[in-house]
């Protein structure tokens, strides 16, 4: 500290005794007091707490490009503080009788020109996927070292608890997420299969960890899906009675038994169903246990399934759940599919406003078949729709989230 050195305290490191009070105060700014009259007798709070927290110093460097959300968590608050400390972040959701004692981030600078900085939020990894979070605790280290900040801030992608493990050497690496696609059928060609194919391939290539295997013969799955996590639907069997065969249907349905993965994409929602044209001989219905919303093309209530007109959209998502969670609205050019079939529970995860229903329309849902986790998108009818970045996060997390492996992205 004596020559000029930075400090910076996160969360459980900002507990001091009181008897040296005196000295860390000029070092960090503010501690969690937990002793008084040289007794353990807490004068500082812990508060868990979901709350939006405030940005109180606006011109502060360690601010710059920081916009705080929503945030579940086990907040310090009315700590002791330096006269000189600079209040940065604080949650009115706390009690307190004023906003120093609902403050939890902070800063100071020494006369000597060292800096401190510090918060009492990161609990735990999780929190730190609140994007404001990780760009305060940037800044604020930064900052501390006495860099510049530029005008938007710092900013680095989410770790995973995973990814963290491994980098630290506390666990084994773990192999790649498995993929088996099934592609196609030569009676359905028109319906782009080669092309949105070739875009899931290219969105994967985002996610290092995914590795893919791609089969235009459904009699492969009864044999290939052994060694695989995630079996990827891009097929219909159009025009074809025959649609998928008994031991491909054995393989698949032992595939999910044992907890195996399964992303439908697309059209593969009206694969073997008994309304398919020229197939009604192909119907298995497991898969819609499988496959929870179906495309039914023959006049059912509360109607048949339809679809607006190849356009650009605009997709929003709908669910905190791992693979929406985050995701930014975006735009783009499909075929928006409405009046899918089925009653079994699926949850929804994107959805849209149809010009022909007038209705915010459903265009993905997440389930489980027993120990087997299943994501449905009615999105990608050709390569376009994976121009949106979005769209590439959302192909790499439904194959993460179906394989049981930590969402990266």
């Amino acid at each position: 500290m004596a020559r000029g050195a930075g400090l910076v305290v996160v969360h459980f490191s900002t507990f001091a005794p009181e008897a040296l009070l005196p000295r860390v105060l000029p070092w960090q700014g503010a501690a969690f007091q937990w002793e008084q009259g040289g007794k353990r007798d807490w004068f500082s709070r812990i508060t868990w707490a979901s709350g939006l927290p405030d940005v109180l110093a606006d011109g502060h460097p360690a601010l710059r490009g920081v916009v705080m959300g929503r945030l579940r968590e086990e907040y310090y608050h009315r700590l002791a503080f330096h006269p000189a400390a600079v209040p940065l972040v604080a949650v009115r959701a706390l009690p307190g009788v004023d906003t120093r004692e609902q403050t939890v981030a902070w800063a100071i600078e020494r006369p000597d020109g060292g800096r401190g900085f510090g918060t009492t939020m990161a609990h735990s990894i999780d929190s730190l996927r609140h994007d404001g979070l990780r760009a305060l605790l940037l800044n604020g280290i930064a900052w501390s070292a006495g860099c510049a900040i530029p005008a938007g801030g710092l900013g680095v992608a989410f770790a995973e608890r995973e990814e963290v493990d491994q980098r630290l050497g506390l666990a084994p690496e773990r192999g790649p997420i498995r993929v088996a696609v099934l592609a196609g059928n030569p009676a359905h060609r028109w319906h782009n299969w080669p092309e949105s194919t070739g875009a899931l391939l290219r969105a994967w290539c985002e996610d290092a960890r995914i590795s893919a295997r791609v089969h235009s013969d459904p009699g492969d799955l009864a044999t290939m899906l052994a060694d695989r996590d995630v079996l990827v639907l891009n097929w219909v069997n159009w025009q074809d009675p025959a649609g998928m065969p008994a031991a491909a249907r054995a393989g698949i349905e032992a595939f999910v038994a044992r907890g195996g993965g399964v992303f439908a994409h697309h059209f593969a929602g009206g694969a073997c169903h008994p309304s398919l044209p020229g197939a009604a001989a192909s119907d298995w219905p497991w898969y819609r246990t499988l496959v929870r919303r179906s495309w039914e093309h023959r006049d059912l209530a509360p109607g048949r399934s339809g679809h607006d007109h190849y356009r650009a959209f605009e997709v929003h998502a709908c669910s905190d759940h791992p693979v929406a969670a985050g995701l930014p609205s975006f735009s783009v050019e499909d075929e928006l599919y409405y009046r899918q079939h089925g009653d079994l529970p699926a949850q929804p995860l994107l959805r849209a406003r149809s010009a022909d229903t007038g209705a915010d329309e459903v265009l993905a849902w997440w389930h489980e078949v027993g120990r087997a986790r299943v994501v449905q998108s009615l999105l990608g009818h050709s390569a376009a729709t994976y121009q949106a970045e979005a769209m590439r996060r959302f192909a790499c997390r439904a194959v993460a989230w179906c394989a049981g492996r930590p969402i990266h992205g």
